[in-house]
């Protein structure tokens, strides 16, 4: 039986998320981001098809996290998304037996359990979640781990697909309404809050919003 184990990398602000930083002050956008890593841990903590997860950031801010069952945060001294999580298939590989990875952005609010449990089901060698835009990648499945190379740079589906041939892999594209939506603009922020208001994330910016009236008039 495949031992699955999802990668979530995180970096923490004001480094992370630096592009809703024309909105949102350094303290807001950690309590967003941290809402959001929050969202996508519990999905992911609640699937029947992962083993664990792998929180791999360079914050020092992730106590709550390491004391989750079946969470591991590792430290990464890197601030490249893709050597963080190169870094992190390779400790899954060697130090938790895990014969499967599943990379998992941080900024997901909308993903749903069923939906992760689904496209575990449905992979075989490498499977790609594709972004709303069909740019950039919101998930990776891939067995092994590091089986191909990756690319982090917001244009990155295409270039997976053609690193997985290269690497002679198939991979399988999946189209999942809730992997689509991540938060890197105030836009991308605005599409979470009007498609799921009831979400966490939702809840968490709309009181922000109410100690700052500017972000209200943009909502």
């Amino acid at each position: 039986m495949s031992i699955v184990w999802a990668i979530v990398p995180y970096k923490e602000p004001p480094f992370g998320k630096s592009r809703l930083s024309n909105r949102l002050t350094a303290a807001q956008r950690t309590t967003l981001a941290s809402t959001m890593l929050e969202e996508v841990v519990d999905a992911l903590s609640n699937s029947t098809q992962i083993s664990g997860i792998l929180l791999v950031s360079d914050s020092i801010h992730l106590d709550e996290f390491s004391h989750r069952k079946n969470v591991i945060v590792l430290e990464t001294q890197t601030d490249n998304l893709r050597d963080a999580v190169t870094q992190a298939a390779l400790f899954a590989t060697n130090q938790l037996n895990c014969s499967t990875s599943f990379i998992v952005p941080a900024d997901l609010p909308l993903i749903s359990t069923e939906d992760i449990d689904c496209a575990i089901k449905q992979h075989e060698q490498v499977t790609l979640i594709p972004d709303v835009r069909f740019k950039g990648t919101n998930g990776v499945i891939a067995t092994p781990p590091n089986a191909f190379e990756y690319v982090f740079n917001g244009q990155s589906f295409n270039e997976h697909q053609q690193n997985a041939r290269s690497a002679g892999l198939r991979p399988k594209s999946l189209q999942i309404e809730s992997f689509a939506h991540d938060v890197d603009t105030f836009d991308d922020l605005m599409m979470v809050v009007q498609l799921r208001p009831e979400s966490r994330t939702s809840v968490v910016y709309r009181s922000l919003s109410t100690s700052d009236s500017s972000l209200l008039e943009h909502s």
